[in-house]
């Protein structure tokens, strides 16, 4: 769907595509692959699945991650919310406080990153990054003291388990990689989920490694130095909705013609900035509205389709104009010649020309 139509011809000249990983490299569906309970939390295997249970039925707006562990554990207890922390993309994580059915406390729990809720330097926090690395998405569950919306709530949290997910890598993603690298289109896979997670999909895509993948929260405030770090890297991961912006404004200013793709709220100001923004059919009602092009079938592998028609538009468009060209070129020189003897005609004495077309001939 096109939302304005010279975006067809602004989508053939650009030269670098930023891209979501899911739903773009990856299906947007997502599987619960393992709980890994955490030695010592006291926290037996029925209340665990118990939380994960109430957590997925309290969230009004599920998203993946959450609808996976909605559906692996449906059973849902006759729990009642009494405190909610959104999820949002600078948390990083959200949080749901708990009475049983008798009015009790049924526990304050968080859910969310492990390497923003957990110190980097923990050895749970090396065991959720190794799983991460392996391309599936962590994510740990905790409890706390507190009422979730109180403060310090992350800091007096326990952890729990680890929920492993699932995503399966897009079957056509790796063909339009390579399609976009026979045109000397750059890609950037930019993503809100963990950097080394993120970049061991893009691996496996051929895109980008594990280890040259770019954690958001290490990026540099200055536009230039954006700029350069940006423009070097592939990968990137933890990503905030404004610095996606950033980073497509910083692409901008170094002459690039920049494409983003893009299906959440989060992307909305990412996909208004770029030269061409193109959202996914199944995307939030906002990314679909600021978007020049929508994917109505969901397939990042449309875009190499719609990319081909581009160029052929300008392809066709500058055959016509050389058509045009040509004509008013012989045109205007048979004019001089036709003059010319004409003026020659009345010199020298002899009959002048005629020009040789009629204005039905043009």
């Amino acid at each position: 769907l096109v939302n304005e139509l010279p975006a067809i011809e602004g989508l053939a000249r650009v030269n670098i595509v930023c891209a979501d990983k899911t739903g773009t490299l990856t299906e947007n569906g997502m599987r619960l692959s393992e709980v890994a309970p955490i030695d010592g939390s006291g926290v037996g295997a029925e209340q665990l699945h118990a939380a994960l249970a109430a957590i997925a039925a309290a969230d009004p707006r599920p998203n993946a991650s959450i609808e996976a562990i909605g559906e692996a554990f449906g059973d849902e207890p006759n729990w009642t919310t009494t405190a909610v922390q959104p999820f949002s993309s600078a948390l990083k994580w959200s949080g749901l406080s708990f009475a049983d059915a008798s009015g009790g406390d049924a526990g304050n729990w968080l859910i969310g990153a492990p390497d923003i809720l957990l110190d980097p330097a923990s050895e749970l926090s090396a065991r959720a990054t190794a799983i991460g690395e392996t391309g599936r998405r962590v994510l740990l569950l905790g409890r706390t003291a507190v009422a979730v919306d109180q403060p310090g709530a992350t800091e007096q949290m326990l952890p729990v388990a680890l929920v492993v997910l699932e995503q399966r890598v897009r079957p056509d993603a790796k063909e339009t990689l390579e399609y976009f690298a026979h045109q000397h289109v750059d890609v950037k896979v930019i993503s809100g989920d963990n950097a080394r997670s993120v970049g061991a999909v893009a691996a496996s895509l051929g895109l980008g490694s594990v280890d040259n993948a770019v954690d958001g929260r290490a990026l540099p405030q200055n536009s230039d130095e954006l700029a350069e770090v940006v423009s070097d890297g592939t990968v990137f991961g933890r990503i905030r909705p404004d610095q996606k912006r950033a980073m497509v404004k910083a692409l901008q200013s170094r002459h690039n013609t920049v494409a983003m793709t893009g299906d959440g709220v989060n992307d909305v100001l990412a996909l208004k900035d770029a030269d061409i923004g193109v959202a996914m059919g199944s995307g939030s009602s906002a990314a679909r509205s600021v978007a020049q092009i929508v994917l109505l079938d969901n397939k990042f592998a449309t875009l190499p389709y719609v990319v081909g028609e581009g160029r052929r538009v300008i392809g066709n468009i500058e055959r016509v104009a050389n058509l045009f060209l040509t004509k008013t070129v012989y045109a205007v020189l048979l004019a001089l010649l036709v003059g010319i003897a004409g003026v020659a005609g009345k010199i020298f004495g002899f009959a002048s020309l005629a020009y040789p077309f009629q204005p039905i001939h043009i």
